[in-house]
């Protein structure tokens, strides 16, 4: 899973945002497409649908709970209930946690919006009840006389990522549902779950949903769907000079012997760089470094490293690069 730039009104980071970006500049180079601004409002939609993910993990955590909720209810009805099913332990649903969450209008508001029509929804949550009560950290839950507000964090963080995050019939959802959104969920798992795991009932903040894009509140301010569009239609139109410049500095390779998703990250890298002025050039380069580590060959971001400082260096001293704002100027 990704290492998240995650803030604590837990907005999409960048690195999220560059990765999206340059899966849609290599979708764009492979269907050769000429339609920019459709593929760039393709990209906007892809990350608007983010946060839908992160909608529909809510959703099914906690659809959960209220369908725990009815089956202690049910085994009340058996014919020879035990002594728990007469008198359960309702911890798991009855707490000002849970209850708080249930109850959460920013939640109600984005679950309203869903309309899933997913048949194997009952499946999924007999299947997860079925398992639950062999958790040993569900058995530690329960048998606790007391708890704080970081056990809540805990125990439905940690239940979220072992049950619902992962499931088989949620993966297979998510797969009818867009091409792109089980590898998406990934992401969005691991930001849901951190979304959890700092939830407060008495802290507002914390209980707003992920936003695909930071809101401008400031003068100066940077634009995130601003920093999107720039980066994708600029690694687009000046996919021929990136070439070039890596022809020029990959000394004994020729450039159709480079792996296309290298040389993609090179020409985002440089976009950034290049038509970004507010980003460090350091934070741009460990930024597509760790992506090269993440999606490219074992020794890829070496090369990448090497070809990028390479043409950095050519670009300073003919002063191309301009960068602004407090304390990038030597960056």
């Amino acid at each position: 899973l990704l290492i998240l730039q995650l803030q604590y009104h837990f907005m999409i980071g960048r690195r999220i945002l560059r990765i999206k970006v340059l899966q849609s500049v290599y979708a764009f180079h492979l269907s050769e497409n000429n339609d920019l601004p459709s593929a760039r409002n393709s990209l906007i939609k892809s990350i608007d649908d983010l946060v839908r993910i992160f909608f529909i993990n809510i959703y099914f955590f906690i659809n959960f709970i209220k369908f725990y909720k009815e089956r202690l209810e049910k085994n009340k009805e058996k014919f020879f209930p035990s002594e728990d099913d007469i008198n359960p332990n309702t911890v798991i649903i009855d707490n000002v946690f849970i209850n708080d969450l249930l109850h959460n209008e920013n939640l109600k508001s984005g679950l309203d919006n869903l309309s899933l029509d997913f048949p194997f929804e009952s499946d999924l949550f007999w299947d997860v009840y079925k398992k639950i009560k062999d958790w040993y950290l569900y058995q530690n839950f329960i048998s606790k006389n007391s708890y704080s507000l970081e056990d809540y964090q805990k125990f439905y963080s940690k239940f979220f990522k072992q049950f619902i995050a992962f499931h088989p019939l949620l993966k297979s959802y998510l797969e009818s549902g867009n091409i792109s959104w089980s590898d998406d969920q990934n992401t969005m798992a691991l930001i849901t779950y951190m979304w959890i795991k700092n939830y407060n009932p008495q802290n507002s903040e914390s209980q707003i949903p992920p936003q695909p894009f930071k809101p401008i509140k400031n003068i100066g301010d940077e634009d995130d769907k601003e920093f999107v569009k720039t980066l994708f239609d600029n690694t687009i139109l000046n996919k021929n000079k990136w070439d070039e410049e890596i022809q020029k500095h990959a000394q004994n390779w020729e450039l159709q012997r480079l792996n296309l998703l290298d040389r993609y990250i090179i020409h985002q890298a440089m976009t950034e760089i290049v038509y970004c002025p507010t980003i460090p050039i350091k934070t741009s380069i460990d930024e597509y470094i760790e992506i090269a580590i993440q999606f490219c060959t074992e020794k890829s971001h070496i090369f990448i490293n090497g070809l990028l400082q390479a043409i950095i260096d050519d670009y300073n001293k003919q002063g191309l690069i301009n960068k602004t704002g407090r304390g990038l100027i030597t960056n």
